[in-house]
């Protein structure tokens, strides 16, 4: 969370922000998974490397470095939001809370005595008293959740929301119009209205719903409404 304090020098109330950033790898993890699927030989798309072997224990090496690359992209991101907003609003950011959260990922961790890779896949590491985020929409709330730890999901909950249609099916379902209808309380580039339909509303599950069906999993703690977005590229 990043606490805003104005920077004039007269008593002025305090603003809570909270600034999310969610930055996909682009491709690059299927790449490096490609890479060494190939290296140690492997045909079939469901194919797997033993971690105790060269190619896999080379594989993790390089995936630990790829989240690495993840963690300070999204740092570099996150600064250059503060900085904008810092300049719009002529104010002095104070950053009071962070946190991080990977979505596709393996990491090594003990479960029943057991040591284990665990691969989540849309999904985030929730341990017991750990902040995450469940995203749902660029138009709808999401959620600062608290994780429960729940051994029967590994510690984990469902990264978002989750997807109703395809981006390739959002292109075809939902109008530009559609879209500035249901973001007219979020402010967002109009000139990106075509582009921006793939990340529609309309595109995804009731966030809501979702953290119902996973009261197991985490405790809700902020409700987060978007005020503005900024997308890059696609």
């Amino acid at each position: 969370m990043a606490e805003i304090t104005s920077s004039r020098s007269i008593p002025t109330p305090t603003i809570g922000l909270w600034l999310l950033v969610h930055s996909g790898s682009r491709g690059i993890g299927a790449r490096v998974f490609g890479h060494h699927a190939r290296a140690a030989g492997s045909s079939s798309p469901l194919a797997g490397l033993d971690a105790r072997e060269g190619a896999g224990a080379a594989y993790l090496v390089d995936h630990a470095v790829a989240l690495a690359f993840a963690r300070e992209n999204r740092e570099a991101l996150l600064a250059r939001v503060v900085a904008v907003v810092a300049d719009v609003l002529r104010i002095t950011p104070r950053a009071t809370e962070a946190f991080d959260v990977h979505h596709n990922f393996v990491a090594e961790e003990t479960w029943g005595e057991r040591r284990l890779l665990v691969h989540r896949k849309g999904a985030i590491h929730a341990a017991e008293g750990t902040l995450a985020l469940v995203p749902g929409s660029m138009g709808t709330a999401s959620y600062v959740v608290r994780g429960l730890g729940n051994p029967a999901a590994f510690g984990s909950c469902s990264h978002g929301a989750g997807r109703v249609m395809s981006r390739r099916e959002a292109r075809a379902r939902v109008r530009p119009e559609d879209l500035r209808r249901v973001m007219k309380r979020v402010v967002y580039p109009p000139n990106m209205d075509r582009s921006l339909v793939t990340e529609a509303p309309q595109a995804y599950r009731d966030v809501r719903r979702v953290l119902d069906d996973e009261a197991d999993l985490v405790t809700p703690m902020v409700r987060l409404t978007p005020l503005a977005v900024v997308k890059g590229a696609s």
